[in-house]
């Protein structure tokens, strides 16, 4: 099953709205900037349409860049976050979206493409940019560092034995990714876009409640039997020192032009 066909999982976020918002990594201020300067430099405010923008983690850093930023998330509780943030927001899924014969500089969709079908997906895009415009496509891929990693993979392995979790960085769920040959580049080269990825590196440290808050917040724990889930969040913090845990975000930007 493709992501985007997970439906529970998809739909998953909305009961931990404030917890996502609070918990979910920024993404690093040098992909920001790449982000802004695919979208347009000069006089001009570059407009942004941010897709699945969730609580409006990525839309927020890139108003704050200076951008003009239109949000679409399907989830209500997410938007309302976002709105709270002075955010403009529209609630629907990308799919069934009405465009209104708007057009952007940029699309961008943070933590979110691996949640749409890219066969409707990448034509619609095409349509909805500027001649010359951009899509950016974000992840955060962040990893305790030392043995604390393979510890805590471990215990996630025995929790997810499907194989949904190849990662603790991204608390073992679906949306953690490579920064290498990312499997979105070749869908964009394949409908004529031209895309690269870049990777922005960055140190972390984190509590150890703020790290199992964040974990809790992906789509693989959120849809387990609550009584795992319960037992995995016990067994993981066990395993971290009081004084929390050392990491690293490997975050991950595709940039694509058509």
């Amino acid at each position: 099953m493709e992501y985007f066909e997970d439906r529970e999982r998809a739909e998953s976020f909305g009961e931990v709205a404030a917890d996502y918002d609070a918990y979910r990594p920024r993404y690093p201020s040098a992909l920001i900037t790449a982000i802004m300067h695919a979208a347009g430099s000069g006089a001009k405010v570059p407009r942004i349409l941010d897709v699945g923008s969730g609580t409006g983690i990525l839309a927020s850093q890139l108003k704050y860049a200076g951008a003009e930023v239109l949000a679409v998330e399907p989830d209500a509780e997410m938007a309302a976050m976002a709105r709270a943030k002075g955010l403009e927001v529209e609630v629907s899924t990308f799919e069934d979206w009405d465009g209104q014969h708007r057009t952007f500089d940029l699309i961008s969709f943070g933590q979110s493409f691996h949640w749409v079908d890219p066969l409707v997906a990448l034509p619609r895009i095409r349509t909805l940019l500027v001649p010359g415009g951009s899509l950016a496509l974000a992840w955060n891929d962040i990893e305790p560092k030392g043995d604390l990693r393979t510890r805590l993979e471990a215990i996630a392995a025995r929790f997810h034995p499907e194989g949904t979790s190849a990662s603790l960085g991204t608390a073992g769920a679906a949306e953690s990714f490579e920064p290498v040959e990312h499997p979105a580049l070749a869908q964009l080269r394949a409908t004529g876009f031209t895309a690269f990825e870049s990777s922005f590196t960055e140190d972390l440290h984190s509590s150890k409640h703020d790290w199992l808050s964040m974990v809790f917040t992906y789509s693989a724990q959120l849809t387990m039997d609550p009584v795992k889930r319960a037992v995995m969040r016990e067994e993981m913090a066990a395993e971290i020192p009081a004084d929390g845990l050392d990491a690293a975000n490997a975050a991950l930007l595709i940039l694509a032009r058509i």
